[in-house]
Order: structure tokens, then C-alpha cells, then sequence
């Protein structure tokens, strides 16, 4: 049975695949938004991928499997189905977590960047999300400065003014947004500071966006 769910999905992997080559040979891992593969192609290794998560259990994972798997959890990123599913699934959430950093399925990494913060299983897992701050994907490192204010807040100021200053993107402006709203978050005394950076800067959304936590501010102190 081991070997029916390692052939099986691997054979509905690979028929998306060849689907996906002959009908979108444009689509890379980095442009993927994920609407364009709905077919019954996707849907049947989308099915069997979560047949493989119910079924099998973490210790038969072979290779094969756990690369088939975060191809499909990567090309789910539309709807983010499966990786929902492993959350109530932690030993499967672990083992796809850590392998998701060793390949190269972008949208495989920023999903388990985005849902660390709610893993419930072993805690010794959640420090791999510094891991996640510096994958060379901005959507990823974004997700996961997110989450990094859930999981240890008291981490994040040092990482967050690194993110306003570290001019690693061309663009950057959603990274600094995320900045604002980490620093709003876990209350920092710095927040103030950077609000007023963001107001002075020409991006349009960093300035709405510092706009609307004023809001906030104002709003906690006069319930307070």
C-alpha cells in the first residue's frame, strides 16, 4: 500500500504537469497566482494529495511523496486547501514544513510561512520560521515576519526595522507595510517613529496603510 500512494500520486503529478506544459508553458513557480490550473488534472492529484494526508501515515513518507506533495500544495496556492487540511495533521504539517525549505516550490514555502504561527504540534518546529525570514522570495519573508509576531513577538522589532532598512527588493513597499503593521502589533515603542517615515515616503499604500493604524491607535486609546 506504501507503494500505491507513492505510484499513484506521483502519476497524478505528473499528468498536471504535462497538462500545465501544453496548456500554460508560460507559467513559472514565480508567476503562479494559482487561478489558472483548475482541470480535472489538478483536481484529481489535488484529491489524492489530501487521500495521501489522511491515509498514510508520516513514517511511510518516501521522497517521491513528500516532493509530489508540496508540488501540489505549491500549485494549490489559489484556494490553500491542502495545506489547511495539515493542520489538523501535525506530523505531516512538520515534515512538509521543514522539506518545503529544501525545494524549489515558492508557493509551497509561503503558505507554511503564513500558517507556522498556528501549528499546534511540537514548538521545537516553529523555529524554523527564521528560516523562512530569508528564503530570497519577498512574499515569503513577508508572511513570515508576520508570523514571527505571533510566535516570538519579543524577536520581531529586531527583525521588522531590519526589514524597513535592509533594501534588499527593488520594490519594498508591501515589505514595509507588513513592517507597520508587525511594529503595531506587538506594541512597539518604536511604531510611532516609523509611522511617520511612512507618511513621508512616496509610496501610496505605505502611507494609507499608516493611515489607517493612526486610526487604530486613536481608537485603543480612547477605550482605554
Amino acid at each position: 500500500m506504501i507503494n500505491e500512494f507513492e505510484k499513484e500520486l506521483h502519476i497524478k503529478v505528473d499528468a498536471f504537469k504535462i497538462w500545465a506544459k501544453i496548456n500554460h508553458p508560460e507559467i513559472t513557480e514565480d508567476n503562479d497566482n494559482g487561478e489558472w490550473c483548475f482541470c480535472d488534472e489538478f483536481e484529481k492529484m489535488y484529491v489524492y494529495a489530501l487521500n495521501v494526508i489522511q491515509k498514510c501515515p508520516v513514517s511511510n513518507a518516501t521522497d517521491q511523496m513528500i516532493d509530489d506533495l508540496l508540488y501540489a500544495i505549491a500549485r494549490d496556492n489559489e484556494c490553500e486547501i491542502i495545506v489547511q487540511v495539515l493542520g489538523d495533521y501535525n506530523e505531516w504539517f512538520e515534515l512538509l514544513c521543514r522539506n518545503s525549505l529544501k525545494v524549489p516550490y515558492t508557493n509551497a514555502k509561503w503558505q507554511f510561512a503564513k500558517r507556522l504561527k498556528d501549528y499546534k504540534g511540537d514548538d521545537n518546529l516553529k523555529k524554523i520560521i527564521f528560516e523562512f525570514l530569508s528564503t530570497g522570495d519577498e512574499y515569503t519573508e513577508r508572511l513570515a515576519l508576520q508570523s514571527l509576531a505571533y510566535i516570538y513577538p519579543e524577536q520581531a522589532e529586531k527583525y521588522a526595522i531590519e526589514f524597513w532598512n535592509r533594501n534588499k527588493y527593488e520594490y519594498d513597499e508591501y515589505q514595509k507595510i507588513m513592517v507597520l503593521h508587525v511594529l503595531y502589533q506587538i506594541h512597539s515603542t518604536n511604531l510611532e517613529t516609523y509611522l511617520k517615515m511612512a507618511e513621508n515616503s512616496c509610496y501610496e499604500y505605505l502611507k494609507i496603510n499608516a493611515q489607517e493604524i493612526l486610526k487604530k491607535i486613536n481608537l485603543d486609546n480612547s477605550l482605554n
